[in-house]
């Protein structure tokens, strides 16, 4: 029988799914779980021999539950899928003497290995244990940095989102900053880069589901602080458990209630009189700023020993200004021009001089149910609400931009998750994710009617290109996941269906756009281009993703522990694209321990990833059927601006055929190779220095060609009329230009979305960190990198389609340095803070006002970041845009940021009540040093061969030093 090819994906993955039900007793379960850990080990007694059949009792001591497992032939126990806390082991056995250890605490993905050695029962007294947990996890293959409740509660963090720690990991770096070009978008990615890879090809987990916005890449639900218990950062995972995206991973998983109730109240509070001035505003008064965000969690038993909760809630409320980047005058200029009744099809008027107003209304919200139902069967309910509404400045602007072409945003969101783990004996266990969540965004430019003004290298004023959206996203997602241990082998297969239904609509370059070379050319109403787009911008198209691994975790011997793991992934994307099939992903990790105070780890693996959906939309909606684009250049744009007296067209422009988009018949799911060594090194038992290599290698990256093109010719004065430049600048003398003849005239351009681009990584880190021991606990890493790539996003085009090699450089996600430090750091003076002895009063006063104080900063160094120079028009007549066209004589991506430096600071005193009562009154200080940190320059050459004045120079930062005060009290 011959199974029809789009019929495959569903066969594979119900086949998948079977195998996991009807596995035999080697079924499941990976290296490194993305919502639990393992405690694992071997029993023998005095005389080395193996103990078989000792059953251990392994008790969570914040909730009294508990998990028996018990030895095998050969002395071997493991208890996988344990929650993330605080435990203790218990062991009796005939003819031996009871066994205990305490104070074992396990984090996200930890597997901890025990040697128990039982004395003879004649031994009366009881073996107990408190000895601390060795700094190395000898059985993790992969690089994965952990951030833990205490770093999120207590380190300093300007937005109050624990996502900006992900930064505090080796290898990644902050995605770049936005461009300055008309055409760019607003669209907010992850925020953060993996091995040089694209900031929408990180995947998001909370407790074991997605937390992706799938149109966009960037994460959705948002939580406070307060109800997550600790994250992962897996910068290269190589379990086949881990998919959905070629770069990183973060896991994170939420907090559990106890039987203790315990939470806090909390307020924080900003206002701009501690704040500094802004070094890179034209204004010269400080913008005026007030922020407070109050909030509150709580959790406890709600039946003792069985049910238990958690909640939090926090909400912000800023107001502010915004100031301009625009030079005062050039603002003039315009202003006195418009003033005089020029163009009146024009809508925005006047250029804002002064600071414009900006506001922000958040509200985070989450619950979280934990039932057990069973001894062996645990039922776990979330939800999690989102609330956001910014106005003012909501887009993803650049710093040239005028009031009039920023905007506000409004995003809400719901989600409902929930899991069932059922514990099928001391072998196996049965675990079952679902979830249920929408989305809404809406995106609203403060000048609706258009068209946008963009004179390069100096302002962008009227309705942005992008951003009057409106979309819908609904994701359904359910995950199953079986583990067993059959031997030293611990299995695991899972399968999971995810599907995203996308409703929006998305009137991108609807309101027109004209560009400009210069002041001079916009005054005398001459522009180099003009495009819009006419039609009906709306797309509702769903998109289902399925996925299937089978993983062993096999610990060969004591010194060298194997991950082998294989992974099907597919995306069935609407019709009218490839659906790709042949998406098959091996893994492949080890970790040696030849001495005890050395690891050693190496592995491979291909990651698949998946398509950001605004991708496809405009294939879906710019595909002449739907809608379409116009393009005028040169005299042919100068005549539509004079008969719209400056304003959008209200229909299409007669004799100019239209431009749409499609994607490549053949278009691949774009994956990574990823290559990775490194070794680890215990200097003390909770001190360790470590040093990995990674490679990545992108590959069938999203990007946009114009494939309507033919050949170009180098321009001279000569040829210059006949391919359609009447009046070449001096920029295009010499270079090369595409004429207005197309392949297939029907159509102007024809822009295609096609797989291939790709990059190449290859960094190397070295990561000092030592664990809270004596009330100090810090951690430092230095990255060495280098990326290179031909395309650094999706709607990147290269200046010349013919020639897509000349475009490899170094990516705009390149950083070849990054150096961060973090570190927790209690005083010592005065009692500690889980001291139950109380000897302050033997203190002298200026002694008790310096105790009990915490200090948490965070310092971070990193090289600039890789920036396109551009002529600021369509200087190759490509019709590229945004607008790829580089001044001769320069290279992609060859301008730089400069290096950024900045010192963030907590300073945190509390007050004890006894108890868990306590009051913490902090003080919280971001660019401390305030430095004038660069990320955004100008890249706009100009139109002539010198630079025009502004060309490289920086125009938007990370923002002056910041005060922050908070008060939060314990209970």
């Amino acid at each position: 029988m011959i199974l029809h090819r789009r019929w495959f994906p569903h066969v594979v993955f119900v086949a998948s799914v079977s195998l996991l039900i009807l596995a035999s007793p080697a079924a499941a379960r990976a290296q490194a779980s993305k919502v639990a850990a393992t405690v694992e080990g071997s029993v023998r007694d005095s005389s080395g021999a193996v103990v078989p059949g000792a059953t251990l009792t392994i008790l969570d001591t914040l909730t009294n539950q508990t998990r028996l497992v018990t030895t095998d032939e050969q002395g071997f126990f493991r208890a996988s899928q344990l929650a993330v806390g605080s435990y203790e082991v218990r062991l009796e056995h005939a003819g031996f003497a009871p066994y205990r250890r305490t104070d074992i605490t396990l984090s996200l993905g930890q597997t901890l290995h025990l040697a128990i050695v039982l004395s003879p029962a004649s031994t009366t007294a009881q073996i107990r244990v408190s000895a601390p947990v060795s700094g190395l996890d000898t059985s993790q293959t992969s690089a994965v940095a952990s951030v833990d409740q205490e770093r999120i509660e207590e380190l300093p963090v300007r937005t109050r989102n624990y996502l900006d720690f992900v930064l505090l990991a080796p290898g990644v770096s902050s995605s770049p900053a936005a461009t300055t070009s008309a055409a760019s978008t607003p669209l907010a990615g992850s925020g953060f880069t993996f091995g040089g890879l694209r900031p929408q090809s990180n995947n998001v987990l909370i407790d074991g589901l997605d937390n992706n916005d799938e149109f966009t890449g960037s994460s959705r639900t948002e939580l406070s602080p307060e109800i997550v218990q600790e994250f992962q950062v897996v910068n290269n995972g190589l379990s086949a458990e881990f998919g959905g995206a070629s770069g990183g991973s973060i896991d994170v998983i939420t907090r559990s209630g106890t039987n203790t109730m315990h939470g806090d109240a909390f307020i924080f509070a900003q206002d701009s009189a501690a704040n500094a001035r802004d070094p890179f505003q034209t204004q010269p008064e400080k913008p005026s700023f007030r922020r407070s965000r109050p909030g509150f969690s709580l959790g406890g038993p709600a039946v003792q020993d069985k049910s238990f909760y958690y909640a939090a809630l926090e909400q912000e409320h800023n107001r502010g200004q915004i100031g301009s980047d625009i030079d005062p005058a050039i603002t003039s200029a315009i202003n006195s021009f418009l003033a005089s009744g020029a163009f009146p099809g024009l809508s925005t008027r006047q250029i804002t001089t002064a600071f414009s107003p900006t506001a922000r209304a958040e509200t985070e919200a989450a619950g979280r149910l934990d039932q057990q139902l069973r001894r062996n069967t645990s039922l776990m309910l979330r939800y999690a609400f989102t609330n956001n509404k910014e106005a003012g400045n909501g887009f993803n602007t650049g710093g040239l931009s005028d009031a009039s072409a920023r905007g506000s945003s409004f995003l809400s969101d719901n989600a409902l998750s929930g899991s069932l783990t059922s514990i099928l004996g001391s072998e196996a266990v049965s675990d079952f994710r679902f979830q249920l969540a929408t989305r809404h965004a809406v995106l609203r430019t403060n000048n609706s009617a258009g068209p946008e003004i963009d004179i390069a290298g100096l302002l962008a004023s009227g309705r942005a290109y992008a951003g009057n959206s409106e979309r819908r996203e609904n994701h359904y997602q359910a995950v199953y996941t079986y583990s067993r241990t059959k031997e030293k082998h611990l299995w695991k297969a899972g399968g999971t269906i995810s599907r995203v239904r996308e409703r929006a609509d998305v009137p991108d370059g609807f309101g027109g756009v004209y560009l400009f070379g210069s002041l001079a050319d916009f005054l005398a109403g001459n522009p180099d281009q003009f495009r819009q787009v006419f039609g009906n911008p709306h797309v509702d198209f769903p998109v289902t993703s399925y996925g299937a691994f089978l993983q062993d975790h096999w610990p060969a011997t004591r010194q060298l522990t194997l991950d082998l793991g294989v992974r099907y992934d597919f995306e069935h994307l609407p019709s009218g694209f490839h659906q790709d099939a042949n998406n098959i992903s091996p893994r492949i990790g080890l970790a040696w321990n030849p001495l005890s105070r050395w690891l050693f780890r190496a592995g491979y693996g291909i990651f698949f990833d998946r398509y950001v959906l605004a991708n496809l939309t405009r294939a879906i909606d710019t595909n002449a059927l739907q809608a379409f684009e116009q393009v005028a250049d040169g005299n042919a744009a100068a005549s539509l601006f004079a008969a719209a007296q400056g304003g959008a067209l209200t229909a299409p422009a007669p004799g100019i055929a239209p431009s749409i988009f499609r994607s490549d018949p053949h278009m691949a799911t774009p994956y990574s190779q990823q290559a990775s060594t490194g070794a680890e090194y215990l200097l003390a038992n909770n001190f360790t220095l470590r040093t990995d290599y990674l490679f990545v290698h992108g590959v069938k990256l999203p990007r946009t060609l114009n494939v309507n093109l033919l050949p170009p010719f180098v321009l001279t004065p000569a040829n210059a009329a006949s391919l359609g430049v009447p009046n070449p600048t001096s920029q295009q003398i010499g270079r090369e230009v595409f004429s207005s003849a197309r392949i297939n005239p029907q159509f102007n351009d024809i822009y295609e979305l096609q797989d291939s681009a790709n990059s190449t990584y290859n960094g190397l880190s070295f990561t000092l960190s030592r664990t809270m021991n004596e009330d100090f606990e810090f951690s430092a890493s230095y990255t060495l990198s280098k990326t290179c790539d031909d395309a650094s996003n999706y709607d990147e085009q290269p200046q010349n389609p013919f020639d897509v090699r000349a475009e490899n450089a170094l990516s705009r996600q390149h950083q070849q340095h990054r150096l961060v430090f973090n570190a927790l750091w209690d005083l010592p003076i005065g009692d500690r803070e889980d001291s139950s002895q109380k000897s302050e009063q033997n203190l002298s006063w200026p002694l008790r006002a310096f105790s009990h104080i915490e200090v948490a900063p965070i310092f971070t160094a990193e090289s600039g970041r890789p920036v396109d120079p551009l002529t600021g028009l369509d200087s190759n007549r490509s019709d590229a845009f945004p607008l790829s066209s580089r001044p001769l004589g320069f290279g992609r991506d060859s301008l730089h940021t400069p290096m950024v430096v900045k010192l963030d600071l907590r300073v945190l005193k509390y007050f004890p009540f006894g108890g868990l009562r306590r009051l913490d009154v902090v003080a919280e200080s971001f660019n401390l040093l305030n430095r004038a940190n660069a990320v955004q320059i100008n890249p706009v050459f100009g139109s002539t061969l010198a630079p025009m004045p502004g060309f490289g120079q920086a125009i938007e930062g990370l923002g002056a030093r910041q005060i922050q005060f908070s008060l939060d009290f314990e209970f």
